[in-house]
């Protein structure tokens, strides 16, 4: 099981180096670094988990609400710094779907 370990570090070592996920990191930073953009994607994921929660308790939800969660959804889009991070990271969930699928293969083939 070892060289498994081994491997498997490897491949995160690999994932940790590949382009995908170093622009993904760089512009999770970007963000973060950004007061502006910080706290604009703070505010839209808060507010959106109120109104998810109110929807799972069947409350209604108010026009306000409504208005304001597009409201943020729309300044959420609009960020530039923000759509790159949103990009960066379904390209590096795209890359690790096609590994796991690499790896769902291999082992799958091994055992027909």
């Amino acid at each position: 099981m070892d060289d498994i370990i081994s491997d498997a570090a490897a491949l995160g070592k690999k994932i940790a180096e590949h382009p995908k996920m170093t622009q993904f990191v760089a512009a999770v930073k970007a963000v973060q670094e950004d007061a502006e953009a910080n706290g604009l994607l703070k505010d839209y994921r808060e507010f959106s988990q109120q109104i998810e929660a109110k929807s799972r308790e069947g409350k209604p939800i108010e026009v306000e609400e409504k208005h304001k969660l597009a409201d943020l959804e729309s300044k959420v889009a609009k960020n530039d710094k923000i759509k790159t991070m949103i990009r960066g990271e379904a390209d590096y969930l795209d890359l690790m779907r096609k590994i796991n699928d690499a790896i769902d293969a291999a082992a799958a083939q091994a055992h027909q």
